[in-house]
């Protein structure tokens, strides 16, 4: 048996990219043998056990494939194919509207996602996990099955935080001006133009000694990055750098060095920033939406208005407050012992052990028998019983392949009974209804 794990693309250093990779140490830690592959690999990648799509082998039944769900693509379809046990770890889609200002092809792209997650993906996996319970729920809207789907956190990848800062960003930034952070994808749903609205009044008004460091990379076909940069030209306001592409190790600097981290994004599914802010003391001023308040868990300050003039009170206040930055950061710090690597790893390795034991691949005669009576019946008189609508070819294949072992459904196989009580039986012992 192998696990593969499959995602569309596989980016350096963002936080799908580093999940993906952290579980699979925490497969191979199992003793399981597993792989990744993915439509495009990032060149920084040096990660073993790593390739590209067209390499992935022929699957075989008692395989398990993970996939990673983030967005519209011809890869959402193949992985359907696959005649494996299959798990779907949906890390939300960004809804495309947001991005109607910036470029069709990401419109596209989140509106094929969104489009295959009510159609052609629905029913064709075992099981479904989600980062955040907001994820979950949006999956629940959509009509998957809430007993179906489990919420574990992404894996942070903690270790990594503790490298060696630049120090020549750490000497530019201990200048005695206060360093507000935002660290995410210039992008329409992470609301840049709100933060820089706050920072212009916030500078003007009460503290001309501070800078707003924004983090990230930008669409290069996008007009929002453009758009963000002349926003800033328009308010006339000074000190907003945008770092452009920096090492790591200038990263953890500016995170050393911030001391508010500043997110009004209006779209998440985790977001991983906020943890790291959490992992440096930074304080986090976020407005209240998506999965954002969930992943803070009430340790930071969480706001519900975005007004300039409000938000600033609230910058000053936690800049200047002592007693209210300790609070805060001994609550983030708290809330930091929820996602620890150990923890994380713990369930998601109990996860997979209990995904194993529940739907255990066919292998033996007796159950592949078992399958095709199971399956043959099944198809040909769910009609019979009203019931037919209600599943898909592949979910006949699911509910058969699945139970084809169970001393159940040998039971009513062998049972003689007609093919109104055996669907009525069936449904009875699986689904209680």
């Amino acid at each position: 048996m192998k696990i593969y794990q499959i995602v569309a693309s596989l980016n350096f250093g963002d936080a799908i990219g580093n999940d993906v990779i952290a579980k699979k140490h925490v497969i191979e830690d199992m003793g399981i043998e597993t792989e990744i592959y993915a439509g495009s690999v990032a060149a920084k990648i040096t990660e073993p056990g790593v390739f590209t799509l067209d390499k992935m082998p022929k699957v075989n039944e008692d395989d398990i494939m993970i996939y990673h769900m983030g967005n519209g693509s011809p890869i959402n379809h193949l992985v359907t194919e696959l005649n494996c046990r299959r798990i779907m770890f949906y890390h939300n889609i960004t809804p495309y509207e947001f991005f109607a200002i910036d470029n069709i092809n990401s419109v596209e792209g989140c509106r094929r996602g969104i489009e295959d997650m009510h159609t052609h993906m629905k029913g064709k996996f075992d099981a479904y996990i989600t980062a955040s319970q907001f994820s979950k729920d949006d999956l629940v809207r959509m009509g998957y099955k809430e007993n179906l789907i489990d919420v574990i956190p992404i894996i942070v990848p903690f270790d990594d935080y503790k490298q060696q800062p630049d120090e020549a960003m750490m000497r530019k930034l201990s200048d005695g001006v206060t360093n507000i952070l935002f660290v995410g994808r210039v992008a329409p749903n992470k609301k840049h133009e709100d933060i820089i609205r706050a920072f212009a009044y916030y500078k003007k008004h009460v503290n001309e000694k501070s800078r707003l460091i924004l983090v990230g990379s930008h669409d290069v076909n996008g007009m929002y990055y453009n758009d963000i940069v002349s926003y800033v030209n328009k308010l006339g306001v000074e000190d907003v750098v945008f770092p452009g592409h920096i090492s790591f190790a200038e990263i953890l600097a500016i995170y050393s060095k911030a001391d508010v981290f500043l997110c009004m994004s209006e779209h998440e599914g985790f977001c991983v920033p906020l943890v790291e802010a959490m992992t440096f003391d930074v304080p986090v001023i976020a407005y209240n939406a998506c999965a954002v308040p969930e992943t803070l868990g009430g340790a930071s300050v969480v706001v519900d208005d975005k007004d300039p003039v409000f938000l600033s009170k609230v910058i000053n206040e936690v800049v200047t407050n002592e007693d209210m930055r300790k609070t805060i950061i001994e609550a983030q710090r708290k809330r930091l012992e929820d996602f620890q690597y150990e923890k994380i790893k713990d369930t998601f390795q109990k996860y997979l052990r209990d995904f194993m034991a529940k739907y255990p691949p066919l292998n033996n005669d007796d159950s592949k028998k078992n399958y095709d009576k199971l399956y043959d019946m099944t198809e040909k008189n769910l009609e019979e019983s009203g019931k037919t609508m209600q599943f898909s070819k592949f979910a006949l294949r699911t509910i058969a392949s699945r139970q084809a072992e169970s001393t159940d459904v040998t039971e009513l196989i062998n049972s003689g009974c007609s093919a109104h009580e055996f669907i009525e039986a069936f449904f009875l012992t699986f689904f209680g209804t």
